[in-house]
């Protein structure tokens, strides 16, 4: 998923840790056949600090595609000006998840957000059968908030009409 940006490794890329997310026991048969092969070395599980959760929720309420898909509004295509942005990601930086929760919460905000474009084209049954068992499992954990459930719930009304 990430190389570390440090210098202590003189800038090489292939002497960086890297992160591995493992879904499901076919991806831990291939990470095993990896290691046994002498082609992988694990230096142990990742750790990381802040909490993912309500972040990964306040992206996926705020991006633009989504904005459109619940007909809150067209966004403007320009972004936010530079300046902010960097401001943000200095103060995302600072408060937001590190290490593997930051990993979690790009992972959740991606199949949150790719989870209501496939309910807004394709509908409710379709979507549910299409969803790997992985994605359905993160997906219901965000239904029980009620901010997520009111996002889908208006994709769903607005085929209704």
């Amino acid at each position: 998923m990430a190389a570390p940006l440090d210098g202590n490794n003189g800038g090489q890329m292939d002497q960086s840790f890297q992160s591995i997310v493992v879904r499901n026991s076919r991806g831990m048969d291939m990470l095993q056949t990896t290691k046994d092969a002498g082609r992988l070395y694990i230096q142990g599980d990742a750790i990381g600090s802040g909490s993912h959760e309500k972040i990964a929720l306040a992206t996926v309420e705020s991006d633009s595609i989504v904005m459109e898909m619940t007909e809150r509004g067209k966004v403007p295509e320009k972004g936010m000006p530079r300046f902010m942005g960097e401001i943000m990601a200095s103060v995302m930086g600072t408060i937001g998840p590190k290490g593997i929760n930051f990993a979690r919460y790009s992972i959740d905000y991606h199949i949150l957000r790719n989870y209501l474009h496939i309910l807004d084209e394709w509908g409710e049954a379709r979507a549910k059968k299409s969803m790997p068992k992985y994605a359905s499992e993160i997906v219901e954990k965000y239904l029980e908030d009620e901010k997520f459930s009111i996002l889908k719930e208006s994709i769903l009304s607005k085929k209704l009409k």
